[in-house]
């Protein structure tokens, strides 16, 4: 029984930042949304939701890290703010956006995939990637580097540029707080792990990154990078155990 977990941690009334103390206070806020006892790993991905850091989690398949990432969503709604899930396929991304709306309700998801783009502006939405990635720069470059490179004399394609650099109102990622970045093992490897890499760099300072991966031989090494880029303490979370979901 999870409520036995989390009443076994010792309180320690003399240290505002223990981690029993930040666990305790994440059973209380999140385990009421869900109709199963969750994990100790997800609670403790949970308490660092709630502090406002980056959070990495590594988990093998059917370990319950979406869980997490719906956590996440459900802490932006609630601080009124709105939130951003990835996926990195099209058809995966049409798979959670049907899953999302069941959870938080057919008004409050919208979805942007390139081709197909369903009630954006919505407090959450469901994307692939790359329109992130695209979303992040654009929010990040500014204009005036048309004029710069305009200036300069460089060999742009300057009029591609600038429809590249346009915006309209649903690029403003200003009121989003948090983004989560599913399969987040892609970082790294070759051809679209750039996507992910590009995300965290271009990835506006007030949002929260939520990276649910697969588990990575250098979990620890990303995490740190992540937490030199963006500037915001990062953690990682690893799900304790083996695969709980055996590959067929």
């Amino acid at each position: 029984n999870n409520r036995e977990i989390v009443d076994a941690i010792p309180s320690n009334e003399n240290d505002e930042d223990s981690d029993s103390d930040a666990i305790r206070q994440a059973y209380k806020y999140l385990q009421p949304h869900f109709p199963f006892p969750l994990d100790p790993w997800q609670l403790s991905a949970g308490a660092s939701l709630l502090a406002s850091h980056n959070v990495i989690v590594c988990a093998p398949t059917g370990a319950g890290k979406t869980v997490v990432g719906e956590m996440a969503l459900r802490i932006a709604i609630e601080n009124n703010t709105k939130a951003i899930y990835t996926t990195p396929l099209k058809a995966l991304s049409n798979q959670k956006f049907g899953e999302m709306r069941k959870i938080f309700g057919v008004d409050r998801v919208g979805l942007s995939t390139g081709d197909i783009s369903i009630r954006r502006g919505a407090d959450i939405t469901i994307m692939t990637t790359e329109v992130y990635r695209n979303m992040a720069w654009r929010a990040r470059t500014s204009p005036s580097l048309v004029e710069l490179i305009e200036e300069e004399g460089m060999q742009v394609d300057v009029d591609k540029l600038e429809k590249s650099l346009q915006r309209d109102e649903y690029d403003d990622l200003s009121s989003n707080s948090i983004v989560v970045l599913d399969e987040f093992h892609y970082m790294g490897q070759k051809g679209r792990g750039s996507t992910w890499e590009e995300c965290v760099i271009t990835n506006p300072p007030h949002t929260q990154i939520v990276g649910l991966s697969a588990t990575l031989p250098n979990a620890h090494r990303l995490a740190a990078w992540m937490e030199s880029v963006t500037g915001r303490k990062t953690v990682l979370v690893e799900a304790s155990g083996g695969r709980p979901v055996p590959l067929r």
